[in-house]
């Protein structure tokens, strides 16, 4: 038994170390730990480790677990260290002395691996009873650190750091928590030189958001009901990305949008129209995807003016109905060539404004239309869907379906979308793939492939038929 002891020991201690310490990143700290006890050359892998997982959310014995962390990190040195990552949860069971020595231990060890060159460091904290907290500012101030990640499950302050505090960070990720001082956007902004991915999630406390970074590139911001976000303001020449996901249960008259962008490629917008939103112009812009909930009286001219030259147009129905609108539609859309429409089902309504939309796009190729009854519109399932058929799509002289490549259509249980699809089969002569896709209980398979067999199909294209759940 000693004997094949030996012998593992030989052959692993004889491995790289990437290749060794790969083989220990599946293993949990706890057989790390007997792993470092086997030999001298295991120990130096087990302490030299390059991703450090620390998970303390579900452990009882927390004392133990802090004097072992206290005595990894003191032996580790200053080995560099690429993650680290710690999950802890601070329970409303303990004193606040106890409180403040985690929050002390937790502190320590995260000047540890400052110590340690540490690249990228994941917090992620469950909060009962703690309210703030504050990192320390060596990290800040380290050149090694390119991404931290602030998580945590109900609400903690975080203390915002000195403007004077200038970093490397790479990427910056702070989930629900709560920052109640707006210098944070400044230190963003002044301090972050080399910032290139910002996601805020569900941040409370900031009323006004106001980003201005020449080397962000990637910006994400989720606010929901609850959140106090009032004002967003993001600029950046270098900017590519905007993902936006906007809504409160207050009316929108005083939120107000602003996007100094010129560069960008790809805007994500959902939520709410607000009162003021300027996107800017977006020349460079190559996908959209707009799933807004606009009032009746809502003007969205100033925001497809702004999107008017992208090349992937992604809508949602309410945006569509709002594009209808003569005032919505004055912006040319010809740079279009892939275009995506999501509803409860093609209604009758529905129709007239597809048309439209389709009028204008002269160059589309790929069109993917997709249905999904609503929840919380189930009486939008019920509206008239059929009564648009072969005669009435010929009528329309639609130039796009002599450029269309693919089309992918969900059905739903009216006829209009079946018509369409036909009317494209037996037009669209450039036309590769079409995929009809229905639902359980929405059109019998049987009916759909004999619809689609009587076609008098222009082109050689696939011709797929699925039935989804």
């Amino acid at each position: 038994m000693m004997l094949g002891k030996k012998l593992w020991s030989d052959r692993f201690s004889n491995l790289p170390d990437e290749v060794a310490h790969h083989i220990l990143s599946f293993l949990s700290f706890k057989e790390l730990a007997r792993v470092g006890i086997v030999s001298k050359r295991c120990r130096e892998f087990y302490l030299s480790l390059p991703l450090v997982y620390l998970d303390a959310r579900t452990n009882q014995k927390r004392a133990e677990l802090m004097s072992f962390w206290d005595r990894y990190m003191f032996h580790r040195g200053d080995k560099k260290m690429q993650r680290f990552y710690i999950a802890w949860r601070f329970s409303t069971s303990d004193t606040a002395n106890k409180v403040c020595d985690e929050h002390f231990r937790i502190i320590t060890w995260i000047y540890n691996a400052v110590r340690c060159k540490v690249e990228e460091l994941d917090l992620n904290f469950i909060v009962c009873g703690m309210t703030t907290f504050a990192l320390p500012s060596c990290l800040y101030q380290s050149q090694y650190l390119k991404s931290l990640i602030l998580k945590c499950t109900n609400e903690m302050t975080l203390e915002v750091p000195s403007v004077s505090l200038s970093c490397n960070l790479r990427y910056l990720q702070l989930s629900l928590v709560k920052i109640v001082d707006e210098r944070v956007c400044r230190w963003i902004s002044c301090s972050c030189k080399c910032i290139k991915e910002l996601q805020l999630i569900l941040v409370k406390g900031l009323q006004n958001i106001a980003i201005k970074s020449s080397s962000l590139e990637s910006f994400k911001l989720v606010s929901g009901c609850g959140m106090d976000l009032v004002h967003l303001n993001i600029s950046g020449g270098k900017l590519e990305n905007i993902d936006l996901n906007w809504s409160f249960g207050i009316s929108p008259d005083n939120h107000s949008l602003n996007i100094d962008a010129p560069n960008l490629k790809a805007l994500k917008w959902v939520g709410l129209v607000l009162n003021s939103q300027n996107l800017g112009k977006l020349m460079n812009l190559q996908s959209a995807f707009i799933f807004l909930q606009p009032k009746v009286n809502d003007d969205l001219s100033e925001v497809f003016g702004s999107i008017c030259r992208t090349k992937i147009l992604i809508l949602n129905e309410n945006t569509m109905k709002a594009m209808f609108k003569q005032s919505s539609m004055q912006a040319p859309l010809n740079d279009i060539l892939r275009l995506g429409l999501q509803f409860t089902s093609f209604s009758n309504d529905l129709v007239p404004i597809m048309v439209f939309l389709l009028r204008r796009m002269c160059k589309l190729n790929i069109l993917v239309i997709g249905s999904e009854p609503s929840i919380s519109n189930p009486w939008s399932i019920s509206q008239s869907s059929s009564g648009f058929d072969m005669g009435y799509w010929k009528l329309q002289d639609l130039t796009f379906v002599y450029q269309l490549t693919e089309l992918t259509i969900d059905l739903s249980n009216g006829s209009n979308e079946i018509e369409f699809a036909k009317y494209v089969l037996e037009n669209a002569s450039n036309l590769r793939k079409i995929v009809i896709r229905h639902r359980l209980g929405s059109q019998n398979l049987n009916s759909v492939v004999r619809k689609v067999t009587r076609c008098k199909v222009i082109s050689r294209a696939i011709i797929v038929i699925q039935e989804i759940r």
